[in-house]
């Protein structure tokens, strides 16, 4: 047998000092009369004396506690298969991400959608890149998406190159990645950076079988990016201005994958994920059986309780 919550029983100590305390106690008729004296002068014979009582209340409280403390049986061990799809999801981190025309920003925005539509997907299992010039892994393929939540919380620009957007070399680290599964799908969450033809990225994911998903985060109007030292500017002293990247749908439509923009729909990610062709990849999955026990100690509590408060001697 396993207790779940195994430090409630450190509270049954006080319980078990103050039974002691009084199973040993004698109340003043106890010391004043013998035992056969003291029963031919009590007046009532029939109602539960107060030290039993006492006793069976602490007793109910014990037996409470071990209900507490989620008794369990261990029943063995189950082999499940749990069905998952895999999908790589790239944030992009250039600095272009940090233009002000979404708000808070391009990056922050894609970080939040993440977060607000993670645990709105099923059946995938996820693994999170970061990419600009470089492409770096924030978290492998997994299904626990509580940890996902806290890397890509903690996900920030401030210590890595933000100069630059590097999709070949994204492509290839996610290949590098997934190489071994059947289905190769990555969800790109990007202003689509700077270039204006994707023929080399777009040649590469038909070669490898990589479908690309492009989420867009950038307005028509585009924004300007705000540093610590103000707004940044160019050579020229001039603020720079970035705006959307219309190209980069293509590299979602010609290698079958698909193009949204994004939208202040809370769930427009979790809907857009969820259209994904789906390859299932078995997992086998150990899970413990364990037979709750709980019940029988609170009943008898429930019991010794009525005892304890219904046995009280009636008025004359």
């Amino acid at each position: 047998m396993d207790f779940e919550q195994i430090e409630l029983l450190y509270a049954l100590i006080p319980v078990a000092m103050l039974w002691f305390f009084i199973h040993h106690k004698k109340n003043n008729l106890e010391a004043l009369f013998a035992p056969e004296v003291l029963e031919k002068i009590s007046l009532d014979k029939h109602g539960m004396r107060l030290k039993t009582r006492l006793k069976l209340l602490l007793l109910s409280i014990i037996l409470i506690l071990l209900a507490l403390s989620q008794p369990t049986l261990d029943k063995g061990e189950v082999k499940i298969k749990k069905h998952l799809s895999n999908l790589v999801v790239a944030i992009d981190m250039s600095h272009s991400m940090l233009a002000n025309d979404i708000y808070p920003s391009r990056f922050e925005f894609a970080k939040n959608k993440l977060l607000h539509n993670l645990n709105k997907i099923n059946g995938w299992r996820v693994a999170i890149l970061g990419f600009t010039s470089q492409t770096f892994l924030v978290s492998p393929l997994t299904d626990d998406f509580s940890s996902l939540e806290f890397l890509i919380k903690n996900l920030h620009t401030g210590s890595i190159n933000l100069k630059g957007t590097n999709i070949l070399n994204l492509l290839q680290a996610t290949n590098d990645l997934i190489d071994k599964t059947e289905n190769k799908q990555i969800l790109l969450l990007t202003d689509g950076g700077d270039d204006s033809s994707f023929e080399e990225e777009i040649a590469y994911a038909i070669e490898q079988n990589l479908q690309i998903f492009i989420f867009d985060i950038a307005s028509k109007s585009g924004g300007s990016i705000r540093t610590e030292n103000g707004l940044l500017k160019d050579q020229n002293k001039n603020i720079v201005h970035v705006r959307e990247n219309p190209n980069i749908r293509t590299l979602a439509t010609q290698t079958h994958g698909k193009y949204l923009k994004y939208s202040l729909n809370n769930n427009d990610l979790s809907n857009f994920i969820n259209t994904f062709n789906r390859h299932n990849n078995s997992k086998d999955m150990k899970i413990n059986q364990k037979r709750q026990l709980f019940y029988y100690p609170l009943l008898l509590a429930l019991a010794l309780l009525f005892f304890a408060f219904f046995s009280l001697p009636k008025k004359p």
